[in-house]
């Protein structure tokens, strides 16, 4: 059921692509967007935005995809998709990515593009208004819409491409998810047509049906074209009609498919299917039926709100169960969604604990049948209101900085779903509207609508099933259907315990960092305190109290405890509140609790608005003074452990783990456990590692956001600033810090079991620790991403031989080495070929160095990147305040970080890749399937 509502979430098929201007709808659109139409059928929309400032982004949508295509063009849509940014009229093949790159526009990150079963969709985030940049964007844009060359030679070179991105989606769940819709929509265009397309296609389609499809279907009465950004919407608006208004639709356009209609009359039916590979059982009740599209007024939304209420409140009921001690489930949901515009979905899903797929079953048969013939309670309804009406009042408080890429996204989405784009206001005044009146009664009937039908399709994912499962799954169901259920108890909600921690605190030092307009205190207890306020997230406000030495201080001997430690301490709740009590009590405010446990600090963290504040602080001091450490948190983590072990069982991510405990020496720090040696860990070990760092150890507290000075001091004084007195600095654990990583050269071979071909080649070179140098540290960013330019044209673009080969470098500020990493996922039998070849690309860097262009090119897109990040809280959280009384030296390389990126030289690169990336200093890993190892 997963992969199915992810699938609903994005394939939404419109019949065209007419603006979403509110015709034939009660609604009205933003009024800041602009919405028009050429002559040719072209549409578009203009919406002036100024967050981030001078920054604009633009998305070109084509309501064409895989469902057009013939059946000898299956898998061309998303071919072209690739095909355009490889030569266009304005464009060599080989010109484009580096063109942009010059201007700061990063291949991936900020060029992009996707294609589904109903739209494919052009994406481009650009650094600034320049003129270069404005012209560059509207001549790529049209390009793309009808001026690609779709040559010969470079289909034939990119089809490796496409079946090395074919291979690397390719998954024993996605198979599975393949297999269900078979089953649920037999026969169905849908199953044709899976976006990525068949081998036989990429490998051998001529040039002629490339052409084709593009000349049937990028046509401007199917495109739309979204621009949101910092600038004057009428100068905008004349650009889009100036760079579009030539473009013509050909005499006989193509035409949609016709409408897939789901099967119904069937009854209740039950289906299992298996595969050794299927990390842990899947139950999930499907209730699939046609759908009429309507259009989006008041009164289409409004419908819909009583049964969202209904599913949030059934799955917060499975959230609850999973809890229990001998529950056989470890979560479950419900959800309702369209597919394409012609198909609506209900889906009822629990996940069962190992061997548990029996009972699981009465548990989610009871439970449906009891909020159908029971309904909700006023506490439970009143809680999922809290949540609703909150998350629409915060869109409102948000609205003003909302950033452009995220709006223009939101266009694309409206375009694909036929729907208004509305403002935030809209929307809570209909959700108060909505709530105004509405019961549990309300919630309970359209429940009921929805759920009671007999035409219900049961299904089983397991690893293995006996003979007359499907029978079995079938009678297990209807023989629970006859025990009686009974409604749900009322229950009383308590008030939150943890107000009051005592005499307040003072303010015993304050620095003013001007230069930053950030403040740093020292309170009386010795906590230290960095704060700065912004406006570049209205109404958001991001905390991160960073304590202790984290992994520095883990215990030997006990591989994998961090996990351990982070799920029992997660899970576990507070002393006076369960975590499900938590979240009753806390529904409908903005406040959380993250715990993280890093190399050299544990953190508790959390995002607030200023009227939760107050209670966010006194969270994160509950959690510090009174962690629950309940039972159930460690019954969870064992519960779950079955399906994590089988999952690195049977996918690259076990190899990948593999590899990191060799390359971290085997330290207990970065190995995972044998699943024995993890089922003996206890809560007890958790809270003997946790509770003195918890108790008493240094803490610094960063808060960064949209809050009033005056109001914040008050409020720290009486929460963190009246806790018990901690220590003014941390232990140097300087033997903890180093790590004896695999001597150099070196090659291994690591399998995992699975029949997806699906493998990867990974070179590793050790690089120094950042220490005090973070000159070397930005450079080596630098020279890895250069790698990652070459690794691209030689192993994408040259060879064919890997859809998305990178490069990166990590080297460490706690412990006392880094790492450079290059990775390609390719063929099984390639592994060795692509993991020297990335070692001979460093090597030649080593040896010949890098060029000037190159390092342009690779500056100019992370130059853009930090100007962004400095209109982001998490920079300045995560950065340059969060350690920064702990670390002073962070502020300095904040601040000399822009200016030193700017000052790197090719003799610097050329100097770093000399001594470090020679093909001496490599190790090589190679991850593969073993099935596909015996075939070779």
């Amino acid at each position: 059921m997963k992969s199915l509502i992810v699938l609903a979430t994005a394939l939404v098929l419109p019949l065209s692509a007419n603006p979403v201007a509110g015709e034939g709808s009660d609604l009205k659109p933003d009024p800041k967007a602009v919405f028009g139409s050429l002559d040719n059928g072209f549409n578009y929309i203009v919406y002036p935005n100024a967050e981030p400032p001078g920054q604009f982004s633009v998305r070109l949508h084509i309501a064409a995809g895989s469902l057009m295509e013939n059946d000898n063009q299956r898998g061309l849509a998303h071919f072209l998709e690739h095909m355009v940014f490889n030569g266009s009229k304005n464009f060599t093949p080989d010109e484009l990515i580096p063109k942009m790159q010059r201007l700061g526009i990063a291949f991936g990150a900020h060029a992009n593009a996707y294609t589904s079963f109903d739209e494919t969709v052009y994406m481009l985030d650009l650094p600034n208004l320049d003129k270069e940049t404005v012209d560059l964007t509207f001549t790529v844009m049209r390009d793309f819409a009808d001026g690609a060359l779709l040559l010969k030679d470079e289909i034939d070179k990119e089809r490796g491409v496409i079946i090395s991105e074919k291979t690397s989606r390719d998954s024993v769940g996605y198979r599975m998810m393949l297999k269900q819709f078979e089953y649920l929509l037999p026969g169905s265009r849908l199953m044709q047509r899976v976006p990525i397309g068949t081998e036989e296609v990429i490998k051998g389609a001529p040039r002629e049906r490339f052409t084709k499809f593009y000349s049937d279907f990028y046509t401007p009465s199917r495109m739309t074209f979204v621009v949101v950004g910092d600038f004057k919407a009428e100068e905008m608006e004349k650009r889009v009609r100036e760079t579009f208004i030539s473009m013509t639709n050909p005499e006989k356009a193509g035409k949609n498919p016709p409408n897939d209609s789901p099967p119904s009359g069937h009854g209740f039916r039950t289906e299992v299917f298996t595969d050794k590979e299927i990390s842990s059982d899947d139950l999930t009740l499907y209730n699939i039926r046609p759908y009429t599209p309507k259009t989006d007024t008041e009164a289409e939304r409004l419908s819909r709100l009583p049964l969202s209420l209904a599913h949030s409140i059934l799955n917060r009921r499975f959230d609850v169960l999973s809890k229990k001690e001998g529950s056989p489930i470890l979560g479950g949901g419900a959800n309702r969604s369209v597919l394409f515009n012609q198909i609506e979905q209900g889906g009822l899903a629990v996940s069962p604990a190992e061997n548990k797929w029996e009972a699981a079953i009465l548990v989610m048969e009871q439970e449906l049948r009891r909020a159908l013939l029971h309904g909700f309670t006023k506490t439970e309804f009143d809680e999922a209101k809290a949540r609703y009406i909150n998350a629409a009042e915060q869109a409102v408080k948000r609205a003003p900085t909302r950033e452009s890429a995220g709006l223009a996204m939101g266009f694309i989405g409206s375009i694909g779903k036929k729907s208004v784009f509305t403002t935030p206001e809209t929307s809570l005044e209909l959700a108060k509207k909505g709530l105004a009146n509405l019961t549990p009664a309300d919630c309970h009937k359209a429940f009921r609508g929805f759920w009671d039908t007999k035409d219900l399709s049961f299904v089983l994912t397991s690893r293995k099933a006996e003979e007359g499962t499907t029978d079995k799954l079938k009678k297990l169901y209807l023989e629970s259907s006859k025990v009686e259920v009974t409604a749900p108890e009322q229950e009383v909600l308590a008030a939150f315990s943890y107000t009051d921690f005592g005499k307040a605190g003072t303010i015993t030092k304050q620095n003013d960092v001007k230069d930053f307009e950030a403040t740093q205190l020292i309170l009386s207890n010795n906590i230290r305190v960095n704060f700065k306020q912004t406006d570049f997230a209205k109404n958001s406000i991001s905390l991160s109290a960073r304590f202790g030495s984290g992994q520095l201080t883990q215990p030997k001997d006990v591989p994998g405890m961090d996990r351990f430690a982070s799920m029992v301490f997660q899970g576990g709740g507070l002393g006076k509140h369960s975590e499900n009590e938590l979240q009753r009590i806390l529904a409908g405010k903005n406040v959380g609790v993250g715990f993280g446990i890093g190399e050299g600090d544990f953190s508790l963290g959390g995002r607030t608005t200023p009227e939760d504040l107050e209670l966010q602080l006194q969270l994160m001091c509950a959690y510090l003074t009174d962690p629950g450490f309940r039972p159930e948190a460690e019954r969870m983590f064992k519960m779950a452990l079955p399906m994590i072990y089988k999952q690195l069982e049977h996918s690259m991510q076990g190899a990948m783990v593999k590899m990191g405990s060799q390359l971290y020496g085997g330290d207990d720090r970065f190995v995972f456990p044998p699943q024995e040696k993890a089922l003996s860990y206890n809560t007890d070990q958790v809270k003997g590692w946790l509770l003195p760092q918890f108790k008493d150890s240094y803490l610094e507290l960063t808060i960064v956001g949209d809050f009033d000075e005056e109001k914040l001091i008050p409020l720290l004084l009486k929460t963190f600033g009246a806790l018990p007195e901690r220590k003014e600095s941390k232990p140097d654990y300087t033997e903890r810090r180093r790590i004896y990583m695999p001597s150099s050269p070196g090659r291994e071979l690591l399998n995992f079991d699975s029949k997806i071909p699906n493998a990867a080649a990974v070179a590793v070179w050790k690089i120094p620790a950042t220490g005090d140098n973070i000159k070397r540290s930005r450079r080596f960013n630098i020279l890895s991403s250069i790698l990652s330019d070459r690794m691209r044209e030689e192993i994408r673009e040259k060879l064919g031989g890997s859809y998305s080969p990178r490069a990166g470098a990590a080297p460490s500020q706690v412990l006392d080495f880094g790492m450079m990493r290059a990775m390609a996922q390719v063929k099984p039998e390639e592994t060795k070929k692509y993991g020297e070849l990335m070692i001979k690309l460093a090597h030649i860097m080593s040896q010949k160095g890098v060029t000037q262009d190159e390092l342009e090119r690779s500056l100019k897109p992370l130059q853009s990147n930090l100007k962004e990040s400095l209109r982001d809280n998490s920079y300045w959280l995560g950065s340059v305040l969060g350690a920064s009384q702990e670390k002073p030296h962070v502020l300095n390389w904040a601040r000399t970080r822009d200016s030193d990126y700017a000052a790197v030289t090719v003799e610097e690169l050329n100097a770093l890749a000399k001594e470090f990336l020679k093909k001496d200093n490599a190790l090589l890993y190679e991850l593969v399937p073993k099935e596909s190892q015996k075939k070779e």
